[in-house]
This record gives structure tokens, sequence and C-alpha cells, in this order.
């Protein structure tokens, strides 16, 4: 895996390597390192992960780029630094673009996220009442895995993406099934991206067991009980030979306050990077 830094405005398309850009690294609350929304790179095909509420705004602001040019979406959870900009990008679609964006989601997490986070604001419109399909074309996965845990997985144009459920927010703590719809992806079987997610040593086994994973990024709260997030003590504990290969996102200013690489990770994602693999 190489690095490098932004330069003049996002690259939506490259010579056909799979990489992954940062345009936020921190958590909700973050506004030096922005919210964790991440593009992914290969070829012609683009894919924004996660729009929060901050995107369209650092977007223009920060790399000088515009939310417009962004086709395909999918979204790992419904807290609004993860889908909170995404009213504003299919507007943008549908009225500066006359296009729908492209959406690789399920059918359970579709029937949320329009009912309890889009349909107030887009669904009236000056031709009547809108749908969820009158802005998205839906892309749905399928499922592979029901236990120990869902897992379902597209191919989408030249990517091969797969989507586990996590356990991010629980109305019953030791249930996965009755939290909040939450996903985690694997990347063209190499790369993980554990999207929001409560320390899961045994999940993270399991797909480090059955997949040829070489990096992986990881959430990580620097303070916090665990109930939310992971908490950066409780990936201290992970084997040597897993915390190399990973990298800690969606913190707070707290990182200052440790040494990762000392600790035996990769190091911090870092916002406006380009990581190429």
């Amino acid at each position: 895996m190489k690095t490098r830094e932004f330069k003049d405005k996002i690259e939506i398309t490259n010579d056909g390597q799979l990489s992954m850009f940062f345009v936020g690294s921190g958590n909700a609350f973050s506004y030096h390192f922005y919210q964790s929304n991440v593009l992914i790179i290969k070829g012609n095909t683009h894919l924004l992960i996660d729009c929060g509420s901050l995107f369209s705004f650092i977007l223009k602001t920060v790399y000088n780029s515009t939310s417009g040019d962004i086709k395909n979406i999918l979204l790992t959870h419904p807290h609004a630094d993860h889908v909170g900009g995404v009213e504003e990008l299919v507007l943008k679609a549908r009225y500066e673009r006359n296009r729908k964006v492209n959406i690789i989601i399920t059918d359970a997490f579709k029937k949320l996220l329009w009912n309890n986070t889009l349909k107030g604001g887009i669904q009236y419109s000056e031709n009547g009442l809108l749908r969820f399909e009158d802005y998205f074309n839906q892309f749905k996965p399928k499922m592979i895995m029901k236990k120990p845990f869902e897992m379902f997985q597209i191919n989408f144009e030249n990517l091969d993406i797969k989507l586990f459920r996590t356990k991010h927010v629980t109305a019953r703590k030791e249930s996965l099934f009755q939290s909040q719809p939450s996903y985690g992806l694997i990347i063209d079987n190499k790369i993980l991206f554990t999207g929001d997610t409560q320390f899961n040593s045994e999940q993270l086994q399991f797909i480090l067991s059955e997949y040829d994973i070489q990096w992986i990024f990881h959430d990580c709260d620097m303070s916090g009980n665990g109930s939310v997030h992971s908490t950066y003590n409780s990936l201290k504990n992970l084997a040597p030979q897993v915390k190399s290969k990973m990298f800690l996102y969606h913190y707070s200013s707290a990182k200052e306050s440790v040494d990762p690489v000392k600790d035996g990770f990769a190091g911090f994602a870092q916002k406006g990077i380009y990581y190429d693999f």
C-alpha cells in the first residue's frame, strides 16, 4: 500500500488500482478532522461510503470539488454524521444534474432510511409526492450468510462489496439483531472497513479467518465506555499481527494523547489522504 496527499481536486477515477480517500476521519462532532466519510475509487468506478451533514460543505471549501459529481453511495447506518448530507446530495442530482443517485442498500435499511430520515424533507415537490425511487436507483445486495451475523454481497461495476451487520447502538445490549441497522464492509475481499461498531473481537477474528484481509480500517473512540464505539484501549489488546495492519479512524482530538504506532497499530487514518492498494 502507498499513500498520497490530496492536490487540487478529489479524484473519482484512476488508472485501475483500488484506492480509498478519507474526506474526513473524525467522529460525529469533529470540526477539525471532519466526519468519517470515505470515497472508494477503482478505475472508472467511485463509491461514496457515508454522506454526513458536513459532506457537501467540506467537499467544496476544503477539496475544491462538488458533491454533484457523486453518483454512487453506500450508507453504513442512519446517524447524521453518516447520512445527514444525503438530502442535499439527491436534490442536487435531481435538480442540477437531472439524474438519480445509485445507492447500494438492503430493503430493510431502505425502508428505515426513507421513512425515518429522508421522507419528511424531500417527499414533497412541485409535482406532488415523490418516493425513494424518484431520487435513487437501488442496487440490492444479496444475503450470503445469516449466522453468526448477517452478511450481504454485491458486485457493483468493478467492485466486490460485502456488507456485514455490526453491533453499534443496541436496544438490548446482548442482541445484535435488535440493534440499530449498521454495517461494515469488505472491499474486494482484501480491505476491511468496520463502520461504526462496538468492540467485537469474535466478529473480527471470524472475518480474518475467512478472508485474506490485507488492511483494516477500524472505528476507534478515544474515550467512552465501549457501549457505542470500539475504544482505543480495547483495540490495543488485539494480537500484534492484527494491529500491525490496522488504521484507526472516527476519533476525536484526544488522539493526540496516544502513539498508535508505538502501541503496535499501523497508525491513524488521515483525512485528505489517498490509500492506494
